[in-house]
């Protein structure tokens, strides 16, 4: 672990200070848990900023993820009024929009609000009429509990809204097999791959990895080592564990190479932690169209995809991807 300067160590209290006492707002939480991250104020502890939300303060890293979008809305509409999102699912629905959209999808929710009462509800419905509901999917589970404790301050009963997709916080299948082309183009850069952590008979037909960990085996329980490949599951409980037991086998030494294909999702955690130990990532020029269970391709994802490189021939990686991605270096 990496030691803190003596500003820092001050940084770090004044912040915890924050989140100990309130969780007392959600914006003044999500603000620290930022600063922190960004800072990484949790190395000194802590090899991920996952690990720290999750053993400092219980906070699951797609909770703490929201506060910090939430955060980053909330401050972005200030300038506008006084009446700002009370809860973070009430900011919620705003946290996918343009800075401009979410001033202008608030003015609209303030304006339209029954009895003049903001409601998660009311703020997702605000924002699906403006902007489409196609795009937005966050944790059923998550979202009830959100809306329970909103009910409870306004003192008032709510049904709860079925919840929309979004991809940073995928609950779906798991089971989206890798095109061949994106394998042989990672077997360019590599040479060989030597472990898949996070596949299945079917995957490997075409990955042909030497080792392969299937669900059933649980990729996470066991070391990893030489060049890997790995498209891990997209559902958020636990993408962010592969990625964060990658990151932490290279940087042992442990792993050699590793390319990883996933979304392209820049706003979470779990994608910075990998971007800060990668060497480069490759943007794909379209949505990959993975496969199902026959090989056949099965549809693309709602957003683009990164490959995510660790080791030392990036040359070798950008020449390899270049008719499928841009890319760049770290």
């Amino acid at each position: 672990m990496n030691e803190l300067t003596v500003i820092e160590s001050s940084e770090l209290s004044q912040h915890e200070e924050v989140i100990r006492r309130g969780l007392n707002t959600f914006v003044e939480v999500g603000a620290a848990l930022l600063a922190i991250r960004d800072g990484r104020l949790y190395r000194a502890e802590f090899g991920t900023f996952e690990d720290y939300c999750k053993t400092r303060w219980g906070i699951t890293p797609q909770h703490g993820h929201r506060l910090m979008t939430a955060a980053e809305t909330v401050s972005n509409l200030e300038p506008i009024g006084s009446i700002l999102p009370a809860t973070e699912s009430q900011a919620r629905p705003l946290s996918r929009l343009e800075p401009e959209q979410q001033r202008e999808a608030w003015a609209r929710v303030i304006e339209t609000a029954q009895d003049g009462k903001v409601t998660a509800a009311h703020v997702q419905s605000v924002v699906d009429e403006l902007y489409g509901d196609d795009e937005e999917e966050f944790d059923e589970e998550d979202f009830e509990r959100e809306q329970i404790l909103e009910a409870n301050r306004q003192g008032a009963a709510i049904s709860v809204p079925a919840a929309m997709p979004h991809v940073s916080h995928n609950s779906g299948n798991n089971e989206w097999y890798t095109p061949a082309e994106y394998i042989e183009a990672a077997r360019r850069v590599m040479g060989r791959i030597d472990l898949d952590p996070a596949s299945s008979a079917i995957a490997n037909g075409v990955v042909m990895a030497d080792k392969f960990y299937s669900a059933d085996d649980d990729g996470l329980s066991h070391e990893w080592a030489g060049r890997v490949w790995m498209n891990p599951p997209y559902s958020s409980d636990l993408i962010w564990q592969f990625a964060a037991k990658l990151r932490k086998h290279y940087q042992a030494g442990d792993i050699q190479e590793a390319i990883v294909l996933v979304n392209n999702a820049t706003e979470t955690a779990w994608f910075y932690d990998m971007a800060q130990a990668a060497s480069a990532i490759a943007f794909t020029h379209s949505r990959v169209k993975y496969l199902n269970e026959a090989l056949e391709p099965k549809g693309a994802p709602l957003q683009g995809q990164a490959l995510i490189y660790f080791g030392k021939n990036v040359k070798k990686f950008r020449e390899a991807f270049e008719d499928l991605c841009w890319s760049a270096v770290l």
